[in-house]
């Protein structure tokens, strides 16, 4: 009897500690999270890129993919050299009007947000109507993430949205960003 009294007080004495553990471990990340400064802001994007696209089937659907440089201007900030986009997308050509997915990643080295330098990642999903080939281009609206991953930027995060219009070789894109800066 007195062995499995111990017991469960060892088993109630594990448990509270353990407990507080958890308890300290979840005041730290709010510690944390309070120590964060929202920024947020507006701007627009230039590519400059090579399209390529691939038949598939049916062969009014195509795989397409559009690679080359990208350079942010206002909230976010970075030369055209030091800026990468990558896009992959589908696009249905079978009716009017021509319209598609889209991911797309775009990677900035050096770039600068609220006067903090560092690199980005923004990684988007969305969808575009109309032709890039076309007089009039493609219209992508996309949602994004964005990863801060070095410099003054690391531990960044945040959220954006952006449209624009889409030839063949370029794109001119306007975004609307949120980003949460880690305290200095």
């Amino acid at each position: 009897m007195m062995r499995s009294a111990r017991t469960i007080a060892l088993l109630a004495l594990i448990v509270i500690v353990v407990s507080q553990f958890v308890l300290l471990a979840g005041a730290s990340d709010k510690k944390k999270e309070r120590r964060r400064r929202l920024v947020t802001g507006t701007g627009s994007f230039f590519t400059e890129v090579t399209r390529t696209t691939e038949p598939l089937e049916p062969p009014c659907v195509t795989l397409l993919t559009r690679a080359g440089n990208v350079q942010f201007s206002g909230f976010i900030e970075n030369a055209l050299a030091d800026g990468w986009q990558e896009v992959r997308g589908l696009r249905d050509a079978c009716t009017e009007p021509v319209q598609g997915t889209a991911r797309a990643k775009y990677t900035l080295k050096d770039a600068t947000v609220a006067g903090r330098t560092g690199d980005l990642i923004l990684e988007a999903k969305g969808f575009f109507e109309g032709d890039a080939a076309s007089a009039e281009g493609a219209r992508p609206r996309f949602h994004l993430t964005i990863r801060g991953v070095s410099g003054e930027l690391k531990g960044a995060t945040g959220t954006a949205q952006n449209l624009g219009q889409a030839g063949t070789t370029s794109a001119f894109d306007t975004y609307y960003a949120e980003i949460w800066l880690p305290d200095r």
